[in-house]
């Protein structure tokens, strides 16, 4: 699934608003203060890249937003860096110390065969060309590093159910949605290996929540909610979800 035309200023999306307020209602409600509650998902997700690569390494986020995941890698005694399309998001990572810097991915200049890992949270969908993304990244990793991913499943359960109400579908903040098939012989192409794939589920406070419902359903009650839990502090609470329409998947360079 994929937009077409891709709008000529898509990058503009992703300003300060982006990461707080979503006043054009894509983005965050408040994307520091809810970074904490993925703390859980975060360690999970090493969790799972230290159970293959129980050495370590070089880290590379992409897309590393203002770099709470890698703040984790870096404590959890990675070599991490990563690059971010916002500027304001990167400078946010950069004065906390974080190696984050601000460009393209699929056409960055990074010097090839050095990373032991390369992430891909929530990111894939939001490139314009995803295939160069992949390429990008098996130029970077070392033989034998892995590219992990997580992202939307175009052929989920919830997706064939809600079909073009699922909540997913937002462009041009979504520009291509895969499905798990389709995604591994993309993967494949490029000769990556597919060594692992899972349904990882996600904890989001109240105030998230109720602003992807109020954008999903357009419905006034749930916007006047979701305005309410920006205000207060119940919107701080949190939930785990997991509706299984995410995929996580490990893909090792050849």
């Amino acid at each position: 699934m994929f937009v077409w035309p891709v709008p000529e200023n898509y990058l503009a999306l992703y300003g300060k608003d982006y990461f707080s307020g979503a006043k054009n209602r894509l983005g965050y409600a408040d994307y520091e203060g809810d970074k904490k509650k993925l703390c859980g998902t975060f360690k999970n997700y090493l969790q799972r890249i230290e159970a293959i690569l129980p050495q370590k390494g070089k880290l590379f986020d992409v897309g590393a937003a203002t770099g709470y995941f890698l703040e984790l890698a870096k404590e959890n005694g990675w070599q991490a860096s990563g690059i971010e399309i916002s500027q304001y998001a990167a400078s946010v990572g950069r004065k906390n110390g974080l190696n984050i810097v601000t460009g393209n991915f699929e056409t960055c200049d990074i010097r090839e065969n050095q990373f032991e890992a390369v992430v891909f949270w929530d990111v894939l969908e939001h490139f314009a060309r995803p295939d160069l993304a992949v390429r990008q990244a098996r130029k970077i990793l070392k033989p034998g590093g892995i590219l992990v991913i997580n992202t939307p499943d175009s052929r989920s359960v919830l997706a064939k159910i809600l079909r073009r109400r699922w909540h997913a579908i937002v462009p041009p903040n979504h520009l291509c949605i895969f499905s798990l098939k389709n995604l591994t012989q993309l993967l494949s192409k490029n000769n990556f290996e597919i060594i692992k794939t899972a349904r990882v589920g996600k904890k989001f406070s109240l105030r998230t929540i109720f602003k992807v419902l109020a954008n999903w359903q357009k419905i006034s009650v749930l916007r006047n909610i979701s305005n309410y839990f920006l205000r207060s502090r119940i919107g701080n609470l949190s939930a785990y979800l997991n509706l299984r329409d995410n995929v996580f998947l490990v893909a090792r360079k050849k």
